[in-house]
């Protein structure tokens, strides 16, 4: 009869000696992989970040300087500049969002009106609004001295009868002339530190909390109307975490048909 026999003592503490050095021999490739795994991981976190981040400067700059068919051009004189240049730490833009067409007419009393030709947005009081066309720039603030006015179907934009924008329905291009809701933004970053974007008057949204490095330049490309110049602009970004390379962008802004 056959009897069973198990492992010894001796066998059995030299399997255990053989697993551990085989445990020490793999851990190092193990803790490598991990660790290359993670820095991987951190570099595509970074990328998908600036990508992100490229994407809306990128946007914003192209939009930058454009009312409609009008540019910085027919910005008002004596108000802030329309194309700020960017500074160490900020970047300060303005465009036109789409905006509703406007009808001069005469209304009662032989008064001239403006009519808005389809229902706006629902626009709160204290929007900066402008009424451009390709010739002029009027801006206005909803609720000061300028508010709409619903009859039946009709949208009416009113204001007082003194307001500088009757004198200057002789310097529009009335076939285009439409209302727009004015987007002023605002970029504020701290190198090394964190990207803030903010809009209008809304609180600043943080974009990142992991930039190395942002730098925007503006340099002048061509000359516009009223010696205004159009600007070609360069940004630069660095994130933290990994060793990722600068990114760079060059672009332009929308400038309008004027310019």
């Amino acid at each position: 009869m056959s009897v069973m026999r198990g492992f010894s003592l001796l066998e059995l503490l030299l399997s255990m000696t053989l697993g551990l050095l085989l445990c020490a021999l793999l851990l190092p490739v193990l803790q490598a992989s991990l660790h290359s795994q993670r820095f991987a991981l951190i570099q595509l976190d970074a990328q998908q970040e600036a990508r992100f981040i490229l994407q809306q400067l990128g946007r914003d700059i192209r939009m930058a300087g454009s009312f409609g068919c009008a540019g910085p051009a027919q910005w008002p004189a004596g108000q802030e500049p329309a194309m700020p240049l960017p500074d160490s730490n900020s970047l300060a833009l303005r465009y036109a969002d789409a905006g509703v067409a406007v009808m001069p007419v005469v209304a009662e009393a032989g008064r001239p009106a403006l009519r808005l030709l389809q229902a706006p947005p629902p626009w709160m009081p204290g929007q900066a609004l402008l009424l451009s066309s390709c010739h002029h720039i009027d801006r206005l603030v909803l609720g000061e001295q300028a508010w709409l006015e619903t009859e039946g179907e009709t949208v009416w934009l009113r204001l007082p009868p003194h307001h500088p924008v009757w004198q200057n329905l002789k310097f529009h291009h009335l076939l285009s002339l439409e209302l727009q809701p004015l987007r002023q933004l605002r970029y504020d970053w701290q190198s090394p530190g964190s990207l803030w974007w903010q809009q209008d008057n809304d609180p600043p949204q943080r974009l990142s909390d992991d930039l190395a490095g942002l730098t925007v330049q503006a340099r002048p490309a061509t000359d516009c109307a009223n010696g205004l110049r159009r600007w070609w602009w360069t940004v630069q970004l660095t994130m933290q975490g990994g060793s990722l390379p600068a990114y760079q962008m060059q672009l332009a802004s929308r400038m309008g048909a004027a310019c």
